[in-house]
This record gives C-alpha cells, structure tokens and sequence, in this order.
C-alpha cells in the first residue's frame, strides 16, 4: 500500500507506506516534553494531508521516489526510547535529532546512506555503537553528548571515510589518549571541532608515524585546559602546514614559546592563542603569514618592541590583516607607530600592554577601523579631531 500527492511540478510521489509505518513507530517511542507534541501531531491521523507523511513537519521526501531522505527533529527535546523501526528509513540522508536519553541507538548505524548527522545527547552514556563506523557515506557528523560521561572509544571514527566536518565539542574526550592518531585517519577531513572536550595531552608515540590527511583547513581545540602539552599539540599541527586556515586555540594553557612552525602554514588567515601562558618575543617565522586577516594572541605572558612585532607583520600581512589583538601581554612595550601601512585593519586591539608615547594622528586616516582599544596603557597626549577624520565606520573606542 502506498500513499500518493500531487507535488510542485505536477507530478505524483508516493508516501512509503512501510516509512510511513516506521515514522509513526517514532512518534510512539517518544514521549512529550517541551513542544514536540506540536510537532509530532502532524504526524498521522485521519485528513488526508495527516496521512501523506511526506507533509508532516520534519519530514521531507525525495520528490520523485518518496522515499523520506531527510529527518529534522533537532529543535525539540524528545524523550522516551528511540524505536528500532528507524532502520526502516533506509534512504535517510539528513538526520538532526535532539533526545534525552542515554543510549545511542545501533540502528543508526545501518542508514548507510546518511550524509549529514546531528545529535544531542544530554543525558549519553559515552558508549557509542561500532555500527557507526558503517556510515561510509557520512561527510558532516556532529554530536554534543553529557561532559559527565566519559567516551570510552573513537575507533568506530576512522571507518567514516568520507567525512569532511566533525564537531564533537561538549563531549568527554578525557581517556582518548590516541585522539589526534584517529582524526589523522580521516583523508577528507576539512572541519574539526573539538572544544570543550577535557582534552588528554596527547600520547607524544602516536605522532611518530602518522598517514594524516591534507585537506584539514579547520581545526577548534579551544577550552580543553587539560591539553598542556605544548610541543606534542603544536607537532601535531605541522602536519597540515599547506591546508590550514583557521586555528583556535584558546584557553588551552599552554605554556613556552610561540614555536616557528606558524610561519610553515602558507594558507593560514585566522590565528587564536589567546588566553594562555605563551611567553616570549613575538615569532619572526610570522613575517611569511601572507594570507593572516584575524590574529589574537590575548592575555599571555608575551614580551618585546610593538615596533618590532608591527614590523614582523609589515613585511607579509600589511594587505590582509583585519584584526590584530594582542591586549592583556604588559610585557609588549615601546611606542605606536603609523598604521596607516594596514589599509584594511577593522580591530586594533592593544589594551593592557606597555605602550607609551602619543597615539599618532595619522590613525584617523584609517578608514576601516571599527574597533580600538588601548586603554590600561601609558599612552598620554591629546587627542584630536584629527585622529577621527575617516573613521566613519568607528562603532567602539576604549
């Protein structure tokens, strides 16, 4: 039996009754909590638009098949047990579910067709299923779990061969050790999130022979104050030199030198250590950063001229720098030099540093500026008319 209505080009699709009789075994799973009962009551009944269950809310079908291909129950809160009819939904491409529960359903794993997952799992128990390693089409996969509960294994993860987005922020990474040796097994991995994680430092014998991939542009380890290990995490980003993009790596603690290999990362635009304790001069490697717009190095330990670090960024980033945050680092010293060289810098950031001297009046040529800061500083003088002249698009001044 099947159910049939008209579609947009006039032609008829056929509501599966088979998925039909499986989204309704969901319904029956579920318990209300929160709005769901709103959403699902669209799901079955006697009217007609009732029964097509292509046209019930989250629910979208291919328009020529019938078969569903998409699920989007991620803005409701769902509870109760997850029906094993699921596996019905073989042709499911897009699955978006939030559900307090502590249990991962195995049968996810069997809709080998997903392409896009995205789950919530507040009340997870960190065991995931092996038969998600059979999503062998899955290219975006994200998945917030309980930071109560420790994830026991990631060696499903290598399995997802296609995968270029990854974000498993929120989730208890704390006991994988071998977790950058895993994501090196992804080949296309483009995205990776991994923040607020309670990172390990990772094992420094893991890195030693590794297949990574090349194709890594993304990488978000911010928040993980466990992590540490300076040199391992910083060892292990030099094996995407050519692909990098963006870096987060925010409050991390970690601890040293800001190492030479930055300045390796040809296509690197967006640099964050900011809150952590690096110490040290300001690397000379980051003159050959040509492609840097955003560059935040915020409230650590770091020391030397302004003059000089402005003159490390002159020598590559004058026509990509947009913003540049260095407030919080005392130890950064001496005067304000014209800036006028960065035509396209929208934030200067500089409080809390030990700049003195005049801020000089050429900074109202600026054009782009939509963000300074310098206060906490030794900075003294008048300031101007002047020093505002172009800076029409001025929204905070500190």
């Amino acid at each position: 039996m099947s159910l049939e209505f008209n579609n947009s080009d006039g032609n008829y699709v056929r509501c599966i009754e088979r998925e039909r009789q499986a989204l309704l075994a969901l319904k029956r799973g579920f318990t209300g909590h929160g709005g769901d009962e709103e959403l699902l009551s669209s799901w079955g009944g006697r009217e007609a638009q009732k029964q097509d269950c292509c046209r019930w809310q989250g629910v979208y079908c291919d328009s020529k098949t019938g078969h569903v291909t998409q699920l989007h129950l991620g803005d409701q809160y769902l509870r109760g047990t997850i029906s094993p009819k699921l596996i019905e939904l073989q042709h499911l491409e897009v699955l978006e579910l939030v559900f307090r529960g502590s249990k991962f359903p195995t049968s996810i794993g069997s809709l080998t067709y997903l392409r896009y997952l995205d789950l919530f799992f507040p009340e997870f128990d960190g065991k995931f299923p092996y038969q998600l390693g059979n999503l062998t089409h899955l290219q975006y996969f994200k998945f917030m779990g309980n930071r109560g509960s420790r994830i026991e294994d990631l060696n499903w993860l290598p399995y997802l061969s296609s995968l270029k987005y990854l974000d498993l922020s929120y989730s208890n990474l704390s006991s994988i050790f071998d977790w950058p040796e895993t994501i090196n097994k992804l080949p296309n991995l483009r995205n990776l999130s991994l923040s607020y994680c309670s990172l390990p430092p990772p094992v420094f014998s893991t890195l030693s022979h590794i297949n990574s991939s090349k194709s890594l542009a993304s990488v978000d380890l911010s928040y993980n104050i466990d992590l540490t290990a300076t040199t391992s995490v910083f060892k292990w980003l030099c094996n995407y030199n050519t692909s990098l993009v963006d870096i987060n790596l925010v409050n991390n603690e970690l601890s040293g030198s800001i190492p030479d290999v930055f300045g390796n990362m040809s296509s690197l635009a967006h640099l964050d250590l900011s809150y952590n304790i690096l110490e040290g001069a300001f690397p000379l490697s980051f003159s050959k950063l040509c492609s840097l717009r955003y560059l935040a190095l915020a409230a650590n330990n770091l020391s030397g001229r302004y003059y000089d670090i402005f003159q490390i960024l002159s020598n590559c980033a004058q026509s990509s720098l947009e913003i540049l945050d260095l407030q919080g680092n005392y130890h950064i010293v001496g005067w304000l030099p014209n800036h006028t060289t960065f035509p396209y810098l929208k934030r200067l950031s500089l409080s809390g540093t030990g700049l003195i001297g005049r801020v000089p009046e050429s900074i109202g040529q600026m054009s782009k500026l939509e963000w300074i800061e310098m206060a906490n500083t030794s900075l003294e003088g008048i300031i101007s008319e002047t020093h505002f002249s172009q800076l029409s698009r001025l929204v905070a001044l500190d």
